[in-house]
């Protein structure tokens, strides 16, 4: 009894000649072979509306986590466009051979100075508006009176102007709206703590951003393009914003004073700090002179101070200074309001100020780094300027930056070093 298996021997018959074949015959269809089991599926391409879709849900649910990390990434994304503002300062002094940390620490109180003199002067303009309004106790009652008798003469008694009062203003939403205050008061102190420590984190981890750059650019020429120009427009933001924000502040100033308003520096202060609200900062800015312009002074004097609020605000804040902000930033007005109102509701009250560099920021990782969502950037940009192609960083061009400060050429101590160990 044989154990092995049996070979089949092939057969020696002879085989039919094969006639030539047509070349202008039609190739005869070969039947696919059913898919193998662990061969892996091919995705079908989505469309257009798929990928929207996609990218939106994927947003919403990256915005509701930055919604529950609003403490912490406010902050420390405000002391990020605060150094990269004041970076060329410090790459300044250390060309001119001021050690490094002499020209870090430098930095840090430029920013410590100028954020906290900020909160100072709102605070300082806070408790002088406590104390000057008691003073105008007595005004307050003669406009209410006058108010009762108008109101009285329109054929609406007292008993339906309170009612109409209480309706409008409910009690819950009083209590809900003092919480919300006392909340954003209580959080100014752990938000400053957070922004300063990310100061110095960030301004002494930049001393050698040039190396990280020059990787970047061999690594992700698009993502390193793009950054770079995040980094230049926020930083044209911030500056353009803070010099024509000083300019409005001392023309309302002498225009407070001369229109005899009391606290008129005060005022001024104020529309300093809200220029950085884009559009609605100026509607912020011109209310508490504006009122205490009523109470001091009558109706008229407040009409003057909204008028004069009003053509300073149109031809400084919307003629002239998009003129130097809207090449750099390249963001049109309506983007501009709807992202206040966004990132407001992400971040708060914080993301008001932040709502320019915040849009940079995602424009610059989500629409520049890729040619394919290109077309997008054609709605946010102001004007109607063409389609300009995503530039590619060159690595001469970091080298020439000289970010680091620690010379050029030969002269950089990181010169010829490998930027990526393979």
């Amino acid at each position: 009894m044989s154990t092995g298996s049996t070979r089949k021997e092939p057969s020696t018959a002879p085989r039919p000649p094969v006639a030539p074949a047509d070349p202008t015959a039609p190739a005869p269809a070969t039947p696919s072979a059913p898919p193998s089991q662990g061969a892996p599926a091919v995705a079908a391409q989505r469309s257009q509306g798929e990928t929207i879709a996609f990218t939106v849900a994927a947003l919403a649910v990256c915005c509701a986590g930055m919604y529950y990390a609003r403490e912490l990434i406010g902050p420390v994304f405000l002391a990020l466009t605060l150094v990269i503002t004041v970076r060329p300062l410090t790459t300044w002094a250390t060309r001119h051979r001021i050690p490094r940390p002499v020209s870090a620490v430098a930095a840090i109180t430029i920013i410590y100075a100028f954020v906290l003199g900020l909160f100072a002067f709102l605070g300082i303009a806070v408790m002088q508006l406590i104390d000057t309004l008691p003073g105008y106790s007595d005004r307050f009652a003669d406009i209410w009176a006058q108010l009762q008798n108008r109101l009285t003469q329109m054929g609406m008694s007292q008993a339906d102007l309170v009612a109409q009062a209480s309706k409008v203003v409910d009690t819950s939403k009083v209590v809900e709206f003092a919480q919300t205050v006392l909340e954003q008061i209580s959080g100014i102190g752990s938000m400053l703590m957070v922004m300063g420590l990310a100061v110095i984190f960030l301004m002494f981890d930049m001393a050698r951003i040039e190396t990280r750059t020059r990787a970047l650019v061999t690594l992700k020429p698009g993502l390193a393009s793009a950054l770079a120009g995040f980094a230049e427009s926020v930083r044209s933001y911030w500056l353009v914003s803070t010099v024509f924000g000083l300019i409005v502040a001392v023309l309302d100033t002498m225009a407070l004073w001369w229109l005899n308003v009391p606290m008129a520096l005060t005022w001024g202060v104020v529309s300093f700090i809200t220029n950085y609200i884009p559009n609605i900062g100026f509607v912020i800015g011109v209310i508490p002179p504006a009122l205490l312009a009523i109470v001091d002074s009558g109706p008229w004097t407040a009409l003057w101070v909204i008028v004069i609020y009003s053509l300073l605000n149109f031809v400084i804040q919307s003629v002239i200074q998009p003129k130097f902000t809207g090449d750099a930033v390249g963001l049109n007005t309506t983007v501009t309001f709807v992202s206040l109102l966004f990132w407001s509701q992400v971040i708060g009250a914080l993301g008001a100020i932040l709502a320019v560099p915040l849009t940079l920021f995602a424009k610059a990782i989500l629409i520049d780094t890729d040619r394919r969502a290109a077309w997008v950037g054609l709605f946010l940009s102001a004007g109607d300027s063409p389609l300009v192609p995503i530039e590619q960083v060159d690595l001469d061009d970091v080298d020439r930056a000289d970010l680091d400060g620690d010379g050029v050429g030969p002269a950089d101590p990181e010169a010829g070093k490998p930027v990526i160990v393979e």
